[in-house]
């Protein structure tokens, strides 16, 4: 290629009957100063061209490495989400069998207690009958008795006492049912 300084050492012999000397050098003169403008704006273009193509070069580097990271993101998203659903689904199992065991320990205890209610009602009826035969027993006894005339009094306090023992086991029998 041409450079500006060779148009400026450019040297033409002269000939008879050429062209006039001043109006060449003129001409040359400005040939020169406009292809030294061309030239330096050819080096500046040169020059962004380069830095271009190196950004350019950073940048699909960039794009490299961006789609690295966006992918590395995407395996470590689904990695997170699929380990919080294990997790999630072992609470949930946790928390069911946690319920079971409390459900479980509920009904034990309701049946427990079930069963101290139905043997305190069997000791209220044993203890019931002992004192209804201690007291059939202690009647007569009374009974028994030599009469007098206070002993009338005991006597119809003794068949009354024995008419609300009676009464005591159909109301008993109502209760337990």
């Amino acid at each position: 290629m041409l450079r500006p300084i060779d148009l400026h050492n450019l040297e033409f012999k002269q000939v008879f009957r050429g062209y006039d000397k001043e109006q060449v050098d003129e001409f040359v003169s400005k040939v020169v100063i406009e292809y030294e403008e061309l030239y330096k704006q050819k080096q500046e273009l040169e020059e962004q061209i380069e830095e271009l193509k190196k950004q350019a070069s950073r940048y699909n580097g960039l794009e490299g490495t961006l789609q690295e990271t966006l992918d590395f993101v995407r395996q470590s998203s689904r990695e997170l989400r699929e380990a919080a659903e294990q997790t999630a689904a072992r609470i949930i199992d946790d928390a069911k069998r946690e319920a079971a065991r409390i459900l479980e320990n509920a009904r034990r205890e309701v049946a427990d207690e079930i069963q101290q209610a139905r043997e305190a009602l069997a000791f209220r009826s044993r203890v019931r009958r002992q004192l209804e035969m201690q007291l059939l027993q202690i009647l007569d006894q009374v009974r028994l008795m030599p009469k007098d005339d206070e002993s009338d009094e005991g006597a119809s306090s003794a068949s009354s006492i024995s008419a609300a023992v009676q009464e005591e086991p159909a109301l008993e029998t109502e209760e337990a049912q």
